[in-house]
């Protein structure tokens, strides 16, 4: 994130209790954690977050993108609805990746690209269309591309002897086809590269609000406007065994064996989490070529989907769905500022439980940064939430989600006019 003087940015913190739950598993299955405050705490990934995020941000725009590496595969199927042969379509696909001749983007084993792309939905269509404009020249280069390939194949076998062809024969992977192979030679003979280029660097809402960076392709990085930062839990938070079975309903109907057809043990806590992000808007707006429109609609579905949105891990078993206790939006011109030392104490063990000493933590926490800071940079700040008190330090109270949007939206709007 940019910091630019007269720049708007939204910060939205959480304050949220979940039950026993996962919602975001390690690479053993584990919930994620974190060491903070010298305790091990609960933890949400941002990077589950931002996707959660923004998937909802885009059902609710209708503006997509994809993040895959599977774009040749995907223009090959638009090129097989249009008449194409499947193998042809594959290799166009191919094609208009190496016409880019990105240093390092080349194709993989599994005939999709060996990085993730982050394009706008629209943009596959865009690449069909330019390959279905050049489908003369792209059919003839795959035929010349084939037979090339299949001379060059003919003469390594002939040349290895039988030991090397043994030593070759131990299923390890080829390399990636790159800018030197010889699909790419003919990719770029038949495919204009600035037009692919361009769609490569096409960008949408999708892409403005959450960031891409392609590797040695300056042109196609987008600085995003949203930061996520991990939610941890604001106490100690540990992990808690789940011993189950499943019971095997013939054999149980049938009487003939008794106990569980299958025995196992699940892990999940239960935690109250401070989640925090940060939408630069004029980053926002400026990504967008200055459509402010646009821009406003993102930022009210963006915070709409942060404050809802629940992560899905395990939730068959648990159904995890809360809503938090408290929402706190604070519409910034100085910078972004996280509360989360609030909670570099952690919240003690309780009866009443963690969410009451959380809320007071953060309303003091607030308090002290406007004394610290000032209040010169905080445009306008509200909240709200399921808790039914009026903290001062978070500015005034609000009844809904609805109306603590709005009132961000409408501010954001008079300021930039």
């Amino acid at each position: 994130m940019t910091l630019t003087p007269g720049s708007l940015y939204l910060d939205v913190h959480l304050v949220q209790s979940y039950p026993y739950s996962n919602l975001n598993r390690d690479r053993q299955g584990a919930p994620k954690s974190a060491r903070y405050g010298g305790v091990t705490r609960a933890r949400q990934s941002s990077q589950n977050g931002k996707r959660h995020t923004r998937r909802a941000v885009e059902n609710a725009t209708g503006i997509r993108a994809v993040r895959t590496r599977g774009v040749p595969k995907a223009v090959a199927e638009r090129l097989e609805r249009l008449g194409w042969e499947a193998d042809v379509a594959l290799m166009a696909g191919q094609m208009l990746i190496l016409a880019a001749g990105v240093k390092g983007l080349g194709i993989a084993d599994s005939q999709g690209t060996n990085a993730l792309l982050f394009l706008p939905e629209s943009a596959l269509d865009a690449l069909a269309e330019l390959a279905n404009e050049h489908r003369g020249e792209i059919t003839q280069a795959a035929a010349d591309v084939t037979a090339e390939m299949e001379k060059a194949a003919k003469k390594t076998t002939r040349k290895l002897s039988d030991a090397d062809q043994a030593a070759d024969g131990d299923g390890e992977d080829e390399p990636a086809v790159g800018e030197s192979s010889v699909l790419a030679k003919y990719a770029a003979k038949v495919l204009p590269k600035v037009e692919v280029l361009g769609i490569l660097q096409s960008r949408n809402a999708s892409v403005a609000a959450f960031g891409r960076m392609l590797a040695n392709e300056a042109g196609s990085t987008v600085d995003g406007a949203v930061q996520m930062a991990h939610g941890l839990s604001t106490h100690a938070a540990g992990t808690q065994l789940d011993y189950f079975t499943a019971v095997d309903d013939l054999l149980q109907d049938e009487g003939t064996e008794t106990g569980a057809g299958h025995m196992g043990d699940n892990r999940y806590t239960s935690a109250t989490f401070y989640r925090y992000a940060s939408l630069n808007v004029s980053e926002l707006v400026g990504n967008l070529d200055g459509d402010t429109k646009t821009g406003l609609q993102v930022t009210a579905e963006f915070v709409k989907a942060f404050v809802t949105t629940v992560l899905p891990a395990k939730s068959s078993g648990t159904a995890p769905f809360t809503v938090p206790h408290l929402v706190y939006v604070a519409l910034r011109s100085d910078r972004p500022v996280s509360l989360v030392g609030a909670y570099e104490s952690a919240v003690p063990d309780s009866t009443q439980g963690y969410v009451p000493a959380s809320l007071a933590r953060l309303d003091e926490h607030a308090a002290a940064h406007h004394r610290f800071l000032g209040t010169g940079g905080l445009v306008t700040h509200a909240h709200s939430g399921l808790a039914s008190e009026t903290f001062e330090a978070l500015g005034e109270r609000v009844e809904g989600l609805e109306e603590l949007v709005s009132r961000m939206v409408d501010t954001i709007s008079k300021v930039q006019a």
